[in-house]
């Protein structure tokens, strides 16, 4: 069975323990993905600006920004956003969440080019064959739904799955993902957060055991 790349946990917020962020990381090949909103930050899965700048600074993993809102509507029109440098300097990708389904990848690179950080829009259907972004298909939105079907990857092309997984059905997601695509990542949000709605570093462990099998054995 063909194992993700890595696995993106998107929802980190103040509530989380930095240290079994860092834990985890150490042990399996991941990415946080942290969600910025100009009117949601500080709230439930958006971290607050304090909380992003002490995890990212002091703590050099591999993350990315994840822009929702008017961020990623000023992105899709060219112009400026606030933390720029924060972004640039700490984040090595950045998803642009747009439901725009003519959104111009073209505009997106270049808006990320001189900083070489790798941009990402979703698609809700087939993969775009176009290499200037990478592709995640994402039909759920973090709303936790898990698609009927997932679309194939074209060959050679680096591309993402996310919708509505979770440690319990992840393992059956793997042996359908590993079939059609070669190099990927998986995403993922409402999934692991636990029943109080609270971003779970003990489910993203659950998640990376299922795919990767027990620490020592992933990296």
């Amino acid at each position: 069975m063909k194992t993700p790349r890595f696995i993106t946990f998107t929802g980190a917020d103040d509530t989380t323990d930095i240290d079994a962020m860092c834990q985890l990381y150490r042990d399996y090949p991941i990415e946080w993905g942290l969600l910025f909103s100009p009117k949601r930050q500080g709230q439930g899965r958006y971290p607050s600006l304090d909380f992003i700048k002490r995890l990212v600074e002091a703590h050099p993993m591999e993350y990315a920004a994840h822009l929702c809102g008017d961020y990623s509507r000023a992105v899709l029109a060219g112009q400026f956003i606030d933390h720029l440098d924060l972004i640039n300097h700490n984040f090595a990708r950045v998803q642009v969440n747009t439901t725009d389904p003519v959104a111009d990848p073209y505009r997106v690179a270049l808006y990320w080019n001189e900083s070489l950080i790798e941009p990402i829009l979703q698609c809700r259907g087939a993969f775009p064959l176009g290499r200037e972004v990478s592709w995640l298909f994402d039909a759920s939105g973090g709303r936790g739904i898990e698609p009927s079907s997932w679309p194939a990857a074209p060959a050679h092309q680096f591309v993402g799955f996310a919708g509505g997984l979770k440690p319990t059905n992840v393992g059956a997601a793997m042996k359908t993902l590993g079939a059609i695509a070669t190099h990927f990542w998986i995403d993922m949000e409402s999934g692991v957060r636990d029943e109080n709605d609270r971003f779970s570093v003990d489910l993203c462990r659950q998640v990376c055991e299922v795919v990767y099998g027990k620490p020592g054995y992933a990296k």
